[in-house]
């Protein structure tokens, strides 16, 4: 009885032996030496994070996969979801390769960092890539939670705040304009860890609808073009604060008028305005009780038929290349000889009339149709 006892003994303290040597299962994980874990390079955590990242060329999948099998891809509410809709730009060629530039690093505590890697960049200055936390282990490299991060890349910093005992990913940069004299200004992106993921929540009311993007800008103008002819200024100046029982969102705003028929003279403060409003981390999902200051502020101006004008984009896009075959038609068309381009008027000339005969519907000439939204 008492050999029984002790081979029990032996069996159970085997089995919780066992499972303390089990290591902790993570999204995804790396294997580096003890050099590669003190000074990882950048391809190191391309290679993590993203699946299909070629160590030798730099290049990166396209579309971007991250080191799950997701897709990296962020989407902000448009402006018939939400009150007020998320940034808006277009997306950038993706980069033929990824270089340190494309990487954001922010050190928590030892062993654990947020690491962002970035492969779009957007007109506004924006930038998307996945988003992890990385911690260090005695085999490499292990991610504990992973995201689609959408945000400013310049001067970024990245943090993790923690309210009503969930981690919330903070991430803050710059957009700045582009010429001699830069302007910048601070966006800060918020996103809830839930379940190991990062996630792009909309900040919403009591009743699910949705108030807004979970994107805030620090810093913000925009004018307006009044129906007297006045143009009115409105100056955006904002803090986020993040406590145990909720995030605050802290908005000041400053409205000035002034004329562009006398340009000598300096603006005139309208008005100025500020609130406070609070977000709760509810279950899925930011919680608030009132759209933001600006928004309401704005919506306003729309509704007494002031014209917003357009916020220049950081970026341009790049001007497509015509493709090679169509500069060899363009030469050929050139040099054809004479006989030909007259059978290809007269033959032009004929198409046209029988778009135009009684009891057809013309199409619209090519011009016309140019601006189109399909891509």
């Amino acid at each position: 009885m008492k050999n029984r006892t002790l081979q029990v003994s032996a069996l159970a303290l085997s089995l919780l032996a066992g499972c303390a040597s089990v290591p902790k299962a993570g999204l995804c994980s790396a294997e580096a030496g003890p050099n590669a874990r003190s000074f990882p390079t950048p391809d190191t955590w391309f290679a993590l994070l993203l699946h299909g990242y070629d160590k030798d060329t730099g290049a990166a999948p396209r579309p971007a996969v991250d080191c799950t099998g997701a897709p990296v891809w962020s989407q902000d509410p448009a402006a018939d979801e939400c009150v007020e809709a998320g940034p808006d730009a277009l997306p950038l060629p993706p980069p033929e390769k990824l270089t340190e530039e494309d990487l954001v690093l922010e050190t928590l505590q030892a062993g654990s960092r947020l690491v962002w890697v970035i492969t779009r960049r957007f007109t506004n200055g924006e930038a998307l890539g996945p988003v992890a936390l990385v911690e260090t282990t005695e085999q490499g490299f292990r991610v504990e939670a992973l995201g689609s991060l959408r945000a400013m890349p310049k001067n970024a910093k990245l943090r993790l705040e923690t309210v009503k005992g969930t981690n919330v990913l903070v991430a803050e940069g710059d957009a700045c304009t582009p010429g001699d004299e830069e302007v910048c200004r601070r966006h800060a992106r918020i996103m809830p860890l839930r379940n190991n993921r990062f996630f792009t929540e909309s900040v919403s009311d009591k009743a699910r609808a949705c108030l807004g993007a979970a994107w805030f800008p620090l810093s913000r103008e925009l004018t307006f073009d009044l129906p007297n002819g006045l143009r009115r200024k409105f100056e955006l100046t904002s803090t986020l604060t993040f406590a145990e029982e909720g995030i605050s969102v802290q908005e000041q705003v400053q409205v000035s008028d002034s004329d562009p028929q006398q340009p000598d003279v300096a603006p005139r403060l309208y008005r100025r305005a500020q609130d406070v409003r609070t977000l709760e981390l509810a279950d899925n999902a930011l919680v608030s009780g009132k759209p933001s200051l600006w928004s309401r502020m704005v919506e306003q101006q729309v509704r007494i038929g002031a014209r917003a004008q357009p916020e220049k984009p950081i970026y341009a896009l790049p001007e497509k290349k015509k493709p090679a075959g169509a500069e060899a038609d363009t030469a050929t068309a050139v040099a054809a000889p004479a006989d030909k381009t007259k059978d290809a008027a007269k033959a032009a000339s004929d198409t046209a009339k029988a778009a135009v005969a009684p009891g057809k519907t013309s199409q619209k000439p090519a011009a016309a149709t140019a601006g189109g939204t399909g891509l």
